[in-house]
């Protein structure tokens, strides 16, 4: 079951910017065109910068480490979805505020290449990020090599990653008696755990031990 109850926000005569609004508006506009994307489809959009509006809109969890994210609801959920019309699809878009200036700008391209996708009929999931089909058409719409893509999309997972750490700091160190693989914890195990490089089942001979001495 979804935690959140969605909350679609309502339709207005164009997109629905909640955030940075002049920049959201500035790049939103430049990709919009430069992918060729339908003028109505504009309508049916609403992007935030906030998470957990984002979360009450689609009822999705968000997770600390997601930069962007594309939400497509078809017009048979609108209905059901609060303010939604019946008959209209929607898109929803996060992106999330805390980044480089070019990392916002890419990430609004990188999340209207999912919307363009599923206005052709071909939605695409990542193989892995940064070096899929989907990167390739990133770089390609925002005239950035791919490499430089490659290179803020690190530096902003690096960020992420330090806020999570800052939030749930790592205070368990796992062991594996056999091949000496170490699993860093924020909480403990609730139960026995064996070492995933030794056996990919559980196996009691390989069974991780809590170091003694914790970071």
């Amino acid at each position: 079951m979804n935690p959140i109850a969605p909350l679609l926000p309502p339709l207005q005569d164009g997109p629905l910017l909640c955030g940075d609004q002049k920049t959201l508006r500035d790049w939103l506009m430049h990709y919009w065109h430069k992918l060729a994307l339908p003028m109505h489809e504009l309508s049916l959009l609403a992007i935030t910068q906030d998470r957990q509006e984002y979360m009450r809109w689609t009822g999705k969890r968000l997770q600390i480490m997601v930069l962007g994210c594309y939400c497509y609801i078809p017009a048979s959920l609108t209905a059901a979805r609060g303010r939604g019309m019946a008959g209209q699809h929607r898109h929803l878009i996060f992106i999330e505020p805390d980044m480089q200036a070019r990392s916002i700008e890419v990430t609004i391209a990188h999340e209207l290449i999912h919307l363009a996708d599923r206005i052709h009929g071909t939605p695409r999931r990542h193989r892995h990020h940064g070096y899929d089909a989907i990167a390739l058409d990133e770089a390609a719409v925002t005239g950035y090599p791919l490499e430089e893509l490659r290179t803020l999309l690190y530096e902003e997972s690096i960020r992420r990653e330090q806020m999570r750490r800052q939030r749930r700091p790592i205070r368990y160190l796992y062991q594996c008696p056999c091949c000496g693989k170490t699993y860093p914890r924020t909480r403990k195990y609730s139960q026995a755990v064996s070492c995933s490089s030794c056996d990919k089942s559980y196996n009691p001979q390989f069974r991780l031990l809590l170091s003694p001495q914790n970071p």
